[in-house]
């Protein structure tokens, strides 16, 4: 344990001399573990955007799965359009929309409600899906998924950009034939305009970061990705941006505006924070190595070598502050997107620590 000493607030300031002022969010992936029933973890969600709100976190961002227990938000507009209604001024993503799983014009009017309904506070976050049972439960072909992922995405930008969409794809057609109309009008509009800004998820993939840079997107990267990971990520979005032609500027913009996922729990003392948070995380990653069973490799590792590998970050408002400042100076990213409730944490546990978080870690920062 550290021993008291004075505030290295101006030390932490100075480790991060490098990175704009960084931004902070907030992860739901509505986890339901024994303990919990689906109406509390549904409403937990709320809760939590709610009170992120209060506390002044920039971002709140909403996965979206289906057939598991690790995540029971099939659409992520759903819960975002209720935190919308709940909020006032942080920004809503989806972190994940599937676009494979979503007929376009449906997830364009969808989000575009959803734009209205925050005044202008939507995050689009988008991802191609990657589990073999989402696709069969909707029965979508794996082999269309690239496929369906670029038309669904041209589609929505059509219908945001234009307010109307004439679109013929090899997976949709919008409007399908018929004799009412050629075109279908979008209502209601987006707020923002031309777009909603776009933000593509990536796991560790450099050609879905190489996808984004090319057209000038920001990102958010997955937990997976160790710093020296993120920092080689962060380089190649660089290289493949300007190769593009984007500028200096928007290419920083847009890094700045970047973030990637961790588990985060802030206690009292660091021991305290780690036994908190056990049991909840290792029944999530211990769900999730069963995805192997599908195809998708998951290391399974002890909770202490989770931590190890600053997939967590737990601590003492110190020890958080610390870790995060070196992440920032580290990797070059601008902002983080905090899990507070990995696994379905006791709610008033993630309330405290995202309060501790607010008042005792970012002062630092």
């Amino acid at each position: 344990m550290r021993a008291a000493g004075p505030p290295r607030h101006g030390s932490l300031r100075r480790a991060m001399s490098n990175v704009a002022t960084p931004h902070y969010g907030i992860f739901s992936l509505s986890n339901v573990p024994p303990w919990n029933t689906h109406n509390e973890v549904v409403h937990k969600a709320v809760e939590q955007i709610k009170h992120a709100d209060r506390l002044g976190f920039e971002e709140a961002w909403v996965a979206e799965h289906n057939g598991r227990r690790y995540g029971i938000v099939a659409s992520a507009q759903i819960l975002l359009a209720a935190a919308a209604a709940a909020t006032e001024r942080i920004r809503l993503g989806s972190g994940v929309s599937r676009l494979p799983m979503h007929h376009p014009l449906r997830l364009a009017e969808d989000y575009a409600y959803v734009d209205q309904l925050s005044n202008g506070r939507l995050n689009f976050g988008i991802g191609k899906a990657y589990d073999r049972l989402e696709f069969q439960a909707y029965g979508i072909p794996e082999a269309e998924r690239d496929a369906r992922y670029e038309e669904v995405f041209d589609i929505v930008m059509q219908a945001w950009r234009d307010g109307k969409v004439q679109y013929r794809g090899e997976h949709y057609q919008v409007p399908a034939e018929g004799e009412v109309v050629d075109e279908v009008e979008l209502f209601p509009e987006v707020v923002q305009k031309p777009t909603p800004p776009v933000f593509v998820m990536v796991s560790s993939s450099e050609e879905s970061l190489r996808s984004a840079a090319r057209r000038g997107f920001s990102f958010v990267l997955g937990q997976r990705p160790t710093r020296n990971d993120v920092k080689h990520l962060v380089g190649v979005y660089r290289e493949e941006a300007r190769a593009a032609g984007h500028s200096f500027d928007a290419i920083d913009e847009n890094i700045a505006r970047a973030s990637q996922l961790k588990a985060v729990h802030v206690a009292e003392s660091r021991e305290q924070a780690k036994e908190e948070y056990r049991e909840g995380y290792m029944w999530y990653v211990g769900v999730l190595t069963n995805r192997a069973k599908v195809g998708l490799g998951i290391d399974e590792l002890s909770y202490d070598e989770y931590i190890e590998r600053k997939t967590l970050v737990l601590g003492s408002p110190d020890d958080v502050a610390e870790e995060l400042a070196s992440f920032h100076s580290h990797t070059g990213l601008g902002g983080l997107v905090a899990w507070f409730d990995a696994g379905s944490q006791p709610q008033d546990r993630v309330l405290r620590s995202m309060t501790m978080f607010a008042e005792k870690v970012r002062p630092q920062l």
